[in-house]
């Protein structure tokens, strides 16, 4: 017996849900292409970014290796500069073992801090030189005093610590600065305007003090003027102390005259006048006793006439 088919069904649809119906699969469709284009867009860029750190990488790996060749190890150290109180051995004893790394991968900053522990170093600048050296150039400090508590001062107000004996002249005394640690500056510029003001009387400046209120004074010198101390004051107090003390060695030989000898004391205190204590007579007959000593140990000139 003959089976008879269901007839199919058709689907009926207005034009407005045919319409609705294509854009519901067309947007599916879109949907689904933009699935596939992220995927295949990520897998690119995985892969390209495998690439790149793989070459990276290996780059790295080259250069390390290249860079830890014993070529660029330091093998000399070049020190220039002003070398009479700083030995390169002295130097060498604190660079070398600061040398860890090489030419690509040394910490020239902690070369620089430990040449400038130095005795007398007060700047030191450090660089490469291709492909295995290592230059050092130094400066120095040039002693002007000794502070009060045994460092020295250099020409711009900095203590520093180093043995004075190591000066290019060792036997040429030096000043004595007292005061407050932050005025070693002040106290610098101040003895360099001492002493131009002391020059017309021939007369050097031993010992300069700033006290803790701004009152200064001084002790001056020289082969006939033992060791005087003069108060110089505040600088707000009137006329400035470096014009005082100008004023004071315009009129020094006069009173010297008067006095028949140069005063103990003076004392600058006070406005448009001054006072000075009577001659210290055993001071200056040491004084003349020392400089007659030094002028008999001078050596005469041997004036033999040759034999004829």
């Amino acid at each position: 017996m003959t089976q008879k088919k269901t007839p199919t069904s058709v689907e009926t649809l207005t034009p407005e849900e045919a319409l609705a119906k294509r854009a519901r699969e067309r947007a599916l469709a879109a949907k689904r292409e933009s699935r596939r284009a992220t995927l295949r867009f990520g897998t690119k860029v995985g892969v390209t970014l495998a690439l790149v750190l793989g070459i990276a990488f290996g780059a790295d790996r080259v250069a390390q290796s290249v860079m830890s060749l014993p070529v660029f190890q330091f093998s000399k150290l070049e020190l220039s500069g002003n070398l009479t109180r700083v030995p390169i051995d002295r130097v060498k004893e604190v660079v070398e073992p600061m040398l860890k790394g090489n030419y690509f991968t040394e910490d020239l900053e902690a070369v620089r801090a430990a040449v400038e522990t130095v005795p007398w170093v007060s700047r030191a600048t450090v660089r490469r030189v291709w492909p295995n050296e290592l230059h050092v150039e130094v400066e120095i400090y040039q002693a002007l005093a000794i502070y009060e508590d045994g460092r020295l001062v250099d020409t711009n107000g900095v203590l520093f610590s180093a043995n004075p004996d190591e000066r290019d002249n060792p036997s040429e005394a030096l000043p004595n600065f007292y005061g407050p640690v932050t005025q070693t500056a002040q106290i610098a510029r101040y003895y360099r305007e001492f002493v131009r003001a002391l020059q017309p009387i021939g007369a050097t400046v031993t010992d300069v003090t700033c006290s803790d209120r701004g009152s200064w004074s001084l002790v001056m010198s020289s082969p006939d003027i033992p060791p005087t101390r003069v108060e110089l004051g505040q600088e707000a107090s009137g006329s400035g102390v470096i014009a005082k003390l100008a004023d004071m060695a315009a009129a020094y030989p006069r009173v010297v005259e008067l006095m028949d000898g140069p005063p103990a004391s003076i004392d600058l205190r006070y406005n448009r006048a001054f006072a000075a204590t009577l001659p210290d007579r055993e001071a200056i007959a040491r004084l003349r006793e020392a400089k007659d000593e030094t002028e008999s140990s001078v050596e005469e000139p041997d004036v033999t006439q040759p034999n004829e």
